[in-house]
């Protein structure tokens, strides 16, 4: 395996500051989340949603919102910005159990406080450039999100967080072929359950 090691972090990084920050515990337990939930898809599969208690929702990029380009985000930190948890932040696969994070020393995870200015350093990271995506794992679980960057985020949220101020993101699954380009959409379309 080739490891790529210091100092891959490049300065301009905003994400800089941020890697290197998992104990081992931590790392192994994002590593074995992130390889069930996430894998080499571009989506979270339904059945892994509903067998962990989890809600299926959707949000598209918003280019008009210069705080936060994903609005489903902003209301995600909103919502769990008092607990005591963090995020991680991983880069996409391209390829079945090739944990490209994993192949950087330090591993290429980002470890956040939960805000929402760092959906705006992600995209700008050199985690976002590997494959044009990333995963954001809550550390408590109470989420999971997948996002590909300027298109759509798709999040597994614990169903005891599930309210009224989230029913529009369920909604936006009938959504996709009028909000997606065709290939994006078709690809998106395997990862929808009716909730």
């Amino acid at each position: 395996m080739n490891r790529k090691t210091k100092p891959w972090i490049d300065d301009s990084d905003p994400l800089k500051p941020y890697y290197g920050k998992l104990n081992n515990k931590e790392y192994t337990d994002i590593s074995k989340i992130f390889t069930l939930w996430i894998n080499h898809h571009n989506y979270i599969k339904p059945s892994i949603i509903a067998n962990n208690k989890k809600v299926n929702l959707l949000d598209y990029s918003d280019h008009y919102n210069e705080k936060c380009s994903q609005n489903l985000y902003q209301l995600l930190c909103e919502t769990l910005n008092k607990t005591d948890s963090y995020l991680y932040w991983l880069p996409i696969n391209n390829a079945k159990n090739d944990n490209i994070f994993a192949t950087y020393s330090p591993a290429m995870i980002a470890k956040t406080p939960i805000e929402t200015k760092y959906l705006n350093y992600a995209s700008r990271s050199f985690l976002q450039m590997q494959n044009g995506g990333y995963a954001i794992i809550e550390s408590n679980q109470n989420f999971i999100a997948l996002v590909v960057d300027g298109y759509y985020m798709q999040v597994a949220l614990h169903s005891h967080f599930m309210d009224g101020k989230f029913k529009k993101y369920l909604d936006n699954w009938n959504e996709i072929e009028k909000n997606l380009d065709e290939t994006t959409a078709q690809c998106l379309l395997e990862a929808y359950s009716v909730q």
